[in-house]
């Protein structure tokens, strides 16, 4: 059975086009996963990051993966994006999971959005190709 990519060794530069969402524990990541599957979405295409290593690897100040890196957070803390990454490493760091699921329009967004809700999801974002966009709960 597929599976989401979780904890990628790489850089987490801007999450385009996906509906990201922070879960507390393993049943609910699990809960989502399930749900986009059983609404037809690619899960392989899925990316979670969990706990403190997950963290480690969203690196927030970009001091793990070069200069270029750590420019281009420089530049994120001063808008949204900087609070979005604050808040997901702050969950990170608790031991909770950032779940990232990519999304094509708004009928998407919306299916998604149900079913990472519908999975105990909150501060839920939409990261658009040049903006971000907060989702209510």
């Amino acid at each position: 059975m597929s599976q989401p990519r979780r904890n990628e060794r790489r850089f987490y530069l801007y999450p385009q086009r996906r509906v990201v969402a922070v879960l507390d524990d393993d049943a609910d990541v699990q809960a989502a996963i399930d749900g986009l599957r059983q609404a037809g979405l690619d899960v392989t295409k899925v990316n979670v990051l969990s706990g403190p290593e997950g963290a480690r690897l969203l690196d927030p100040a970009g001091t793990r993966h070069g200069p270029g890196a750590r420019f281009v957070r420089f530049l994120q803390r001063g808008v949204f994006e900087g609070e979005a990454l604050q808040v997901h490493e702050r969950a990170l760091n608790a031991g909770h999971h950032v779940i990232y699921v990519p999304v094509r329009g708004d009928g998407q967004q919306a299916q998604v959005v149900k079913i990472l809700r519908s999975a105990n999801g909150y501060a839920l974002l939409h990261f658009r190709r040049w903006s971000v966009e907060m989702l209510p709960p």
